[in-house]
């Protein structure tokens, strides 16, 4: 395992006591998610159902692989970029 997969979410203010507490509605077409930490927010919706992998480990195990690869992602277009620079103004 290489550091990048080693993840820690002990700085994410979350609290796991319902799904509503994590931005889960069932009331949308995907589940939402919003995490936050002292320097960044970010709202997701997840796209992929998860609920075929009945083993939760490994459930979040593939959840913390696709977000890597989420952000891995963006990390190479341009529009990374264009949010970079926007601190150059």
């Amino acid at each position: 395992m290489n550091k990048k997969d080693n993840v820690n979410f002990d700085d994410l203010d979350l609290d796991f006591e319902d799904l509503e507490s994590l931005g889960l509605m069932d009331d949308s077409e995907f589940p939402e998610l919003e995490l936050e930490t002292d320097n960044i927010l970010m709202n997701l919706s997840i796209k992929k159902d998860y609920s075929k992998i009945k083993d939760k480990s490994e459930r979040k195990k593939e959840f913390i692989k696709d977000l890597h690869k989420f952000i891995d992602q963006f990390a190479n277009t341009p529009e990374s970029d264009d949010f970079i620079n926007y601190y150059d103004l």
